[in-house]
């Protein structure tokens, strides 16, 4: 009987990985968190190489989400050139909403039926990679979509790219439209207090209110996807979008700036490339309840991925980058009593400082706490825990890089009550 149950079980993997393969694109993605470097050399050479080589890559950019869109063209294009791209295979998409006041005779915001022109839709068909710029995701879903709903042809043809083996990309904004739903606004105080708003008519969303949930492109077909993560202390608003739809969303990937989270459509994995790393949240069996009104959230899963590590979706396996060793039984700290306060603040305690230093490489500890003040007597407590699972990974070459997996974390609504010592 068990020798049939393992037949059966192997068979149902092989069915569903088949499946699997057959149903998504074979493209990749290389989705970056903002804030691009010139110097990124890991992720422009990925990029490149993925796109055919510096000879062979032929990039449509398109800044429609741009504020200043022949000004991010023109820069992107002057760094794809350094890195070898010949010029005349990198072609400006003109799709944009808003003028840029650099270009005294032209008016971008002219451009903003362009995802109808036939002749662009050809242009980007015959590109090996698409490459969206940073901006206002909203802006990218209103120029992409026809008043109906529909693809544009621009739209249809950068699907075909991806489908046929070709590469989308995209920073900040860009990054953003990967997700089907997307955020479209919010930070990560406001989504705790107020929750997810699907439902929000006006032009720009107060980030306080809570979290914007809104439609993507959905070319990302692992999880959720928020971009300047730690810098912007994004974590409990992707928390909340992913508690808010947890039959579908599964998965969050918080990608750093100057960094990429690159997927590979052929061979089904992730790769982080960049200058920082990449927070996987997995709320498989997470729970959420209320308390007071305010989320009450418990048994989140919290993964840290940094430069060359892998993640592997069939299996769901992270597979540390070489030359990182185990910091478990080889912990640098030891301090008894880490507790910090701030991390869901933009300008506070960092969040990866918090999971690294003072848990995962602290033999001291089992679990890390956090408060995050949201009034004088109220706010929430982040209680980060070493689970049988957690594991972490470290190299301080060419300086200190970490892994971490499977740490567990609660967020938890408090009364607080501060009485001076005396």
């Amino acid at each position: 009987m068990q020798k049939l149950k393992t037949v059966f079980c192997l068979t149902l993997l092989l069915v569903t990985l088949s499946a699997f393969s057959q149903v998504l694109p074979k493209g990749s993605l290389v989705i970056v968190g903002g804030g691009l470097e010139p110097d990124n050399k890991s992720i422009f050479n990925q990029l490149i190489e993925l796109s055919g080589g510096p000879e062979k890559a032929v990039f449509s950019i398109i800044p429609s989400a741009s504020g200043v869109a022949t000004q991010t063209y023109v820069y992107f294009r002057s760094e794809l050139l350094s890195y070898g791209v010949k010029s005349e295979n990198i072609h400006l998409i003109p799709i944009a909403m808003a003028d840029d006041d650099s270009t005294k005779d032209l008016d971008e915001s002219t451009w903003k039926n362009n995802g109808n022109d036939l002749k662009l839709a050809e242009i980007v068909r015959k590109s090996s990679c698409v490459w969206f710029s940073g901006g206002d995701q909203i802006r990218t879903m209103k120029t992409l979509h026809k008043a109906d709903g529909s693809n544009t042809p621009v739209l249809d043809a950068v699907w075909e790219v991806f489908r046929s083996g070709g590469v989308v990309g995209g920073t900040s904004a860009g990054a953003a439209i990967m997700s089907e739903p997307m955020i479209g606004a919010g930070n990560s105080m406001g989504a705790l207090k107020h929750g997810v708003i699907t439902n929000y008519k006006d032009e720009d969303f107060p980030d306080g209110d809570g979290v914007l949930l809104t439609h993507g492109l959905g070319f990302f077909p692992v999880g959720m996807v928020d971009q300047h993560f730690n810098t912007r202390a994004r974590l409990a608003r992707l928390i909340m979008v992913m508690m808010h739809d947890q039959k579908t969303l599964k998965l969050g990937f918080g990608v750093d700036e100057n960094t990429a989270l690159i997927y590979n459509g052929k061979l089904r994995t992730l790769k982080v490339a960049g200058a920082a790393g990449v927070t996987l949240i997995n709320t498989a069996n997470a729970t959420i309840s209320q308390a007071q009104n305010l989320p009450q959230i418990e048994n989140l899963l919290i993964s840290y991925l940094d430069e060359g590590d892998g993640y592997d979706i069939a299996t769901g396996n992270i597979i540390p980058a070489e030359g990182k060793k185990s910091t478990i039984g080889n912990e640098y700290y030891n301090v008894a009593n880490p507790g910090q306060t701030g991390m869901f603040s933009g300008t506070a305690t960092n969040f990866l400082n918090l999971i690294t230093v003072n848990l995962i490489d602290n033999k001291a500890v089992k679990k890390v706490t956090n408060l995050n003040f949201t009034g004088q007597d109220s706010g929430f407590l982040v209680t980060l825990s070493k689970t049988p699972e957690s594991k972490g990974f470290y190299t301080d070459k060419p300086f200190d890089r970490y892994t971490v997996t499977d740490v567990r974390m609660d967020i938890t609504p408090v009364k607080i009550q501060v009485t001076p010592l005396k």
